[in-house]
């Protein structure tokens, strides 16, 4: 019987050592996995895709090409990370959140439930964009984003920045901020003892 029963693992993946992966889990070759990760039923890890040691990831997570999630991260049920995305060490990213292709989260970051980000300023869908150009977020470390909030392309949230739930992120933040509301202000500033 296999070491991991209903769950298909392609030749080429690469396995590491205590791993647990549930049924029903496909995980595609050229796939990293370290030591110690936890992954649950109904999740798809697409080629050449890293997950870092020790890090949890739940129910019906999709994790396309080029996904890199750091290590001691807790990646909640039913995310999707569109590729080409780079996740740092000690990250939290909570249920049902929508993840762009291109993004850069940093390390130590609190992502709250139904975020939603996004990396197309033009929505090219089924037009002719010529010269399309990904344009993701980029989230610093230590950052802290509440439920709902929506980040618009391109905009970069600064180090130990904390944004509000249900806001609408449409510029960049500076660190150590906090912003909240539609669009998204600045409100104040983190205290010191929270920063990282």
């Amino acid at each position: 019987m296999s070491e991991y029963p209903f769950a298909i693992i392609e030749k080429g993946a690469k396995i590491g050592k205590g791993v647990s992966i549930e049924p029903f889990t496909i995980i595609k070759r050229g796939a990293i996995i370290h030591d110690g990760v936890k992954i649950y039923s109904n999740t798809r890890i697409e080629e050449e895709c890293v997950i870092g040691a020790n890090t949890f990831v739940g129910h019906g997570v999709i994790m396309r090409p080029h996904t890199i999630i750091g290590k001691h991260c807790v990646v909640a049920h039913e995310l999707v990370f569109e590729g080409d995305t780079i996740v740092g060490d000690y990250s939290t990213i909570h249920d049902q959140t929508h993840v762009t292709k291109g993004i850069r989260i940093g390390s130590k970051v609190f992502i709250g439930p139904s975020v939603v980000t996004s990396n197309d300023r033009r929505m090219c869908h089924m037009r002719e964009c010529l010269n399309f150009v990904v344009q993701a977020p980029i989230i610093g470390n230590g950052v802290r984003i509440g439920a709902g909030a929506l980040l618009l392309p391109s905009i970069v949230i600064g180090d130990n920045a904390m944004i509000g739930g249900g806001s609408v992120v449409t510029r960049d933040i500076p660190e150590n901020a906090i912003a909240y509301g539609n669009p998204a202000r600045v409100v104040g500033e983190v205290a010191e003892d929270e920063r990282l």
